[in-house]
Parts: C-alpha cells; structure tokens; sequence
C-alpha cells in the first residue's frame, strides 16, 4: 500500500523531488489455508452442484463426476466450453459482505495431459462496467493431480451495489476439462476504513468509484490489466499514472442521475488547471467528459491528446472559449457503456490548440453540436473532468476544478504561494512571516499554469502490476 509523506515546506523554501523505494505488492496476497471455519464448503457429496454455474451462455456443460474426487466420491466436471473465459463460477452476493476480507479456496484437477494455465479470478459487476481481477493463476495438467488454488478479496458496497459478485476459475485452452472440488470461502479478517487522501486506487481496489469531498470520482479500467492508479487530492483534484493498461479512465465530476436535459440545468461550465504527460506515441486524452441517456450517447471536449487524434467523421470546426474545436462524430458498435454493452454514439469538440489550463463552456459545446443537427436531447447523466489512456502509458493531475452547473458551484480555488523573484528574494508583495500574528509556513507547491502535480509532492511509480513506490520529499531551505 502506498503511504506519502509529507513535510512542510518552510516560508521561501524550494520543494525538490526525489523517489523510490520498491515495496510490498497491492495485488491480492495468496495466504495458507485459514483456521477459521469457512461460511461456505461444497464438497458435492450431496448430490447437488452447490450454487456453481457455467461462466457465460453456451459456456459448457457441468456435471457430477465419480471420476475423481479429492474428497469423498464426488466432484464437478466441466466438458465442451466454447470459449477460454468459460469455466466454473459461483454467485457470492448471498454469502458476503462489505469492507470484509474473504478467502476463496477451490481443489482443481485436470483432464488434459497437457499442462495449461488455470485461473481464479472474481468478477465485479456486468456489461461495460464490469471487471475481472485475477487473483491467482497456475499451470499444470492431468498427471499433477489436485492443485490448490487459493486467494483473498476485499469487496466494498459500491462492489455490492453492482448487482453481481461471482468468483470463478477458468482455464486459457478451450479443449481442457477440468474438476472441481472441496471449495471453501472463509472470513479472513474486516478492511480498516479506507484514507482516500493516503490510500491511491488501483484496479484491485474495493472503492473504485464513490463520492470524495463533493465529487463523484471513477477508475475504470475495462481488463485491469498493466499498472494504473489514481489518487484524490481534494475537492475534484486527483493525479494518477498508468503503462501498458488496455484501457483506463480516471475522472472526477458529478453524476447528475439523467433526470434533465443539459438545457434544463442552465450554463455548465470547468475551470481547470492540470498536467498531462504521455509517451511518445501514445493514445491519450485530457477532456472534460461524460454521457446522455435516453438516447445513450458518450462525449468529449478533449483539450489535449497524443498522436492520435480522437473522433471519426469530421462534421464542422467551431470557435467556443477562444479556440477553434474540431467536431468529430463516431459510432460505437456492440461497447462498453454505462448501459452495458449497447451501440452508442460518441460526440467529440477536439480543440485545436492544446492546452492545459483554462474554461470549458459546457453548455456552448452542447449547443453547437445541437445547431449541427446532432441529438443532444437526453438527459445529462454525468458531467466530469478526465484522463483516458488507451494502450499506452502516462501520468497526469487535475490540480484545480471547479465545476459550476447552474447555480451550483462545486470545487474550491486552490491559495495561491508566492513565487520568489529571480534574486531569490520575497516578492514585495508577500507579507514578513515574521510579523504574521502565527508566522505559519504557506501552502505547499501548487500546480502553476502550465500544470503540475499535487500540493504535496509526487509518488514515481516503478515496476509491474505488483509494485508500488513510496515517496520521498526533500526540502531544501533557501541559504541564508
């Protein structure tokens, strides 16, 4: 788990970055079995296939076996899967809880005399929304006999709400049959209450979407694969980083509950400050983003992006908030979407000049899609800010944002630090410390306009998807 430290800088102090410290993994641990008494324990002796399912429709056929069986006489065969993902799963809504730690352990044998890669993973939600952590994963084949698979997950009730939890194993040779047996879930221990501020989140974590400091803030990554993080920093500020991800979006904003037409809510408009750093090459985006429903439709005011520019068909160029904005249309066939998988259109406003810094008319964008002839009729069910990375690798901050809808204003401007001038003295206009009624230090490094990362300092991230970094931060006081 990643911890940040954090010193204050002195008044006229110069903040200097260093990193680096490779420590435990934030991945599932593979523990020894539990000495607890499991909540839940098949061992298919009862002549039932106790709540497990094939994985997907046409996924297979399960049956009881007497073939073999670690235990007893019996054990749960399945035959003629389609599709490597097919394998055998259990519904878990029934039996677990939130914040509670809880150990799957599945008795696993081959058919296949060749050796293959089995793998206990959990599944989280459905559709487009949905992710798959893998948990553990092994290779082995008939002669191997029975093969432990064991792991530990931490569901939150945002996972819960999702309306499906389910742990299954699976195997990545579609012609392999394998059983299962002695399956167990026991309760490891209760998760300590989450620290948004210290605690960064990661594909595996429990709170992957939530409400933070008046905002709403999302990681999505669709396979959860490579490393991405993203941590909050206040009210709609985050930073976050990713490599070699398929594809993540980390957002914050607010999810409005498509009740009302944009038009309805009055002017929508982001003032924002951030930074955004990608590879060479690769294919990325800084937009203020979100969706209609009724009809489902996804957009985009892309203020920055990489080599690739986002959009499809190029309908007309338009000049909002003193840039010129490509307006881009595309359809989405059979994608991930707030609906599940459904065929959407996506809207794009890509601006021209790229920029880091500065106002999104919201509702100008709206209504020049609108004057084009395009349907922005539904209701608005998600206004945000974000950063999407799609097979590539990055960092980023969102540094300030406020986010005004109507007459609501959310965000807060970050205080301002005086800078010192060239000599390195105060600026005249920054008040003596010394005469201050508490002479306490000043904020910490904010981003300046051309972004930057968080008030209180940077994390590096080094390494794979088992590898976190701890930060260091140096300060360096201003010699006398």
């Amino acid at each position: 788990m990643f911890k940040n430290t954090l010193r204050r800088i002195s008044r006229y102090g110069v903040i200097s970055l260093a990193a680096l410290m490779l420590v435990l993994s934030v991945f599932p641990i593979i523990t020894a079995a539990n000495e607890r008494d499991p909540i839940l324990a098949v061992d298919f002796e009862d002549g039932t296939m106790g709540g497990f399912d094939t994985r997907g429709e046409d996924a297979g056929v399960l049956s009881l076996s007497k073939d073999v069986a670690r235990s007893g006489d019996s054990s749960l065969l399945i035959t003629q899967r389609q599709r490597n993902w097919n394998g055998i799963a259990l519904d878990l809504l029934p039996h677990i809880s939130a914040n509670v730690t809880y150990q799957f352990t599945f008795w696993v044998h081959s058919k296949n005399p060749e050796t293959s890669e089995f793998t206990l993973s959990t599944q989280i939600g459905e559709g487009g929304s949905a992710s798959y952590p893998n948990l553990v994963k092994r290779n082995f084949n008939a002669d191997d006999g029975w093969v432990e698979m064991t792991a530990e997950y931490t569901y939150s009730q945002v996972n819960l709400d999702t309306g499906h939890v389910s742990v299954y194993i699976e195997n990545n040779k579609v012609e392999t049959d394998f059983y299962i047996d002695d399956f167990s879930l026991t309760i490891v221990g209760e998760l300590a209450p989450w620290d948004p501020l210290t605690e960064p989140i990661t594909a595996t974590s429990p709170d992957r979407r939530g409400e933070f400091m008046g905002f709403d803030y999302e990681f999505w990554s669709e396979r959860g694969d490579g490393t991405a993080l993203m941590q909050l920093t206040g009210p709609g500020t985050f930073w976050c980083q990713w490599a070699d991800a398929h594809n993540v979006l980390f957002r914050t904003g607010k999810r409005l509950g498509s009740v009302m037409a944009h038009e309805e809510y009055g002017d929508i408009t982001i003032d924002y400050t951030a930074y955004f750093h990608i590879e060479s090459g690769s294919v990325a985006y800084l937009t203020a983003y979100g969706w209609t429903q009724d009809p489902l439709m996804e957009w985009y005011v892309v203020e920055q992006h990489g080599s690739y520019r986002p959009g499809g068909e190029l309908v007309d160029t338009v000049e909002i908030d003193g840039g010129l904005y490509e307006i881009r249309i595309a359809t989405r066939v059979e994608q991930p979407s707030i609906e599940g998988t459904k065929t959407f259109l996506q809207i794009f406003s890509i601006r021209k000049e790229h920029r880091t810094e500065g106002t999104i008319t919201l509702s100008d964008h709206f209504k020049a899609w609108k004057d084009l002839g395009l349907d922005v009729s539904g209701n608005l069910y998600e206004v945000s800010m974000c950063i999407e990375g799609f097979q590539s690798s990055g960092s980023g901050s969102l540094s300030r944002h406020i986010l005004t809808i109507g007459d609501e204003v959310y965000g807060e401007e970050p205080e301002p630090i005086p800078m010192p001038t060239p000599d390195g003295t105060p600026p005249e206009d920054t008040p003596d410390p010394t005469q201050t009624p508490d002479a306490s230090p000043p904020p910490d490094d904010k981003s300046t306009s051309g972004g930057g990362f968080p008030e209180w300092g940077m994390y590096l991230i080094i390494g794979g998807t088992t590898l976190a970094a701890v930060v260091i931060v140096v300060i360096m006081k201003k010699k006398k």
